[in-house]
């Protein structure tokens, strides 16, 4: 293992036992406030990344769209959460009509201000959703240990036994083995997990549960690595030694927690 992924795997032991004590042993308001903070700080290196000419006004105001969206998920109904949409829409029209000083980008801006609103703001906050379903608490460490295990075995396995390129046009290390490390060890986890925490959920249930988080993490790795590739830059940020910056940290539960969300929404409403 080179000195990179020992870093790698050093911050994890350091950064991930807290997180895990802090939520499992701590007030709700904790995870909102832990899922802000990575809102706040992942939009600040996407519009960095994808907009790096956008004016401080522009980037502040995407920035801010994206908390406000946050907290009305969390709190808000369906229906308001919908009118903020065309809310943030005609907001951002309106920005960049005023600020753009080339209307050829302007549309494009628009686009990727909204796309990185919708793409962080929106997506991470299905974490919260979790934690507000019936035993919300079990299930966000349900999310967050399958989905960090998978990380870890796609890098051990990756780096041990990849052959196989799985897309080296997007991330030239990531292989095959990788990606079947991590949906084995997202499957091991949480049916380990599931055993001391969760006993009635069915294993079948939980097995596939498991398949869908190893595979959407990845694919949220993925995403985030293509955006890095477009913008030709190798981490989102330095933020974590060896882990890069706090988009680099949280891709994996970007397409992830909504997965897990609306899975259980629908497993609940099929109990009930």
């Amino acid at each position: 293992m080179g000195k990179i992924e020992k870093k790698k795997v050093g911050t994890a032991i350091l950064i991930v036992p807290p997180i895990v004590l802090l939520i499992g042993l701590g007030p709700s308001m904790i995870l909102g406030l832990m899922v802000l903070i990575s809102i706040f700080l992942g939009l600040r290196e996407f519009y960095h990344l994808c907009l790096p000419q956008s004016k401080p006004i522009e980037k502040s105001i995407g920035i801010g769209l994206g908390l406000i969206l946050s907290v009305m998920v969390f709190y808000g109904e369906p229906e308001a959460i919908f009118l903020f949409f065309v809310l943030i829409l005609i907001v951002l029209a309106i920005l960049f009509m005023a600020t753009s000083d080339t209307l050829s980008s302007s549309i494009s801006n628009l686009a990727i201000t909204f796309f990185g609103i919708f793409y962080i703001g929106f997506l991470l906050s299905h974490v919260t959703l979790i934690r507000n379903m019936s035993d919300g608490r079990t299930w966000v460490l349900f999310l967050i240990l399958t989905v960090w295990t998978g990380d870890i075995c796609a890098l051990l396995s990756g780096t041990f036994l990849g052959r196989h390129k799985l897309y080296p046009r997007i991330s030239p290390n990531k292989t095959f083995e990788g990606l079947i490390g991590a949906v084995l060890g997202s499957v091991l986890i949480a049916w380990a997990y599931a055993f001391f925490f969760i006993p009635h959920l069915n294993r079948r249930t939980c097995i596939l549960l498991a398949i869908g988080l190893g595979l959407f993490g990845q694919l949220g790795d993925f995403t985030e690595s293509m955006l890095k590739r477009s913008a030709q830059v190798k981490d989102s940020g330095s933020l974590f030694p060896g882990h890069g910056g706090m988009l680099d940290r949280i891709d994996s539960f970007l397409f992830s927690a909504p997965f897990l969300h609306y899975s259980l929404f629908l497993l609940l409403k099929e109990i009930s």
